[in-house]
């Protein structure tokens, strides 16, 4: 089992309606294609001011090309040019949910594990391999 953490950007996708209102929901695949499997555990990191982990999920499906009419979260992209239809997605599905209290990026640079997220020193990609310590940390803080 791997480990992964998926950031969305609200300047193109409208990321908290979207944990808000889905269960589960396709999310693209920039890096990993052939690393990320089916129930391995995935953090969900909203970028831009109030950056940070917004829900925990999990894999399940591969990563696979879909048909843009079948992206069941095309209508939350609010930048079409920015879909990529043509990547990769899995299915991910959501277990815990952290809108109201969500771990912001402000307060995780201050703790001794999670300070070291790739995703708050170099935040410009879309997947990101985490440790196991540091999704276990998670869990700690959020359960």
């Amino acid at each position: 089992m791997a480990y992964w953490l998926f950031q969305g950007n609200p300047r193109y996708h409208r990321v908290l309606d979207a944990i808000r209102e889905q269960t589960e929901m396709p999310w693209l695949v920039t890096r990993y294609k052939n690393k990320i499997q089916v129930g391995d555990g995935v953090l969900i990191w909203m970028a831009g001011e109030a950056a940070g982990i917004y829900a925990i999920a999990e894999i399940i499906s591969l990563p696979t090309v879909i048909s843009p009419k079948n992206i069941q979260d095309r209508d939350y992209w609010t930048d079409p040019k920015r879909l990529r239809a043509d990547k990769p997605r899995s299915q991910i599905r959501f277990i815990r949910k952290l809108l109201g209290q969500p771990l912001r990026k402000i307060e995780l640079r201050f703790d001794g594990i999670l300070r070291d997220l790739d995703v708050i020193h170099t935040p410009s990609s879309t997947n990101f391999k985490i440790t196991p310590e540091q999704w276990l940390r998670v869990h700690q803080l959020k359960g």
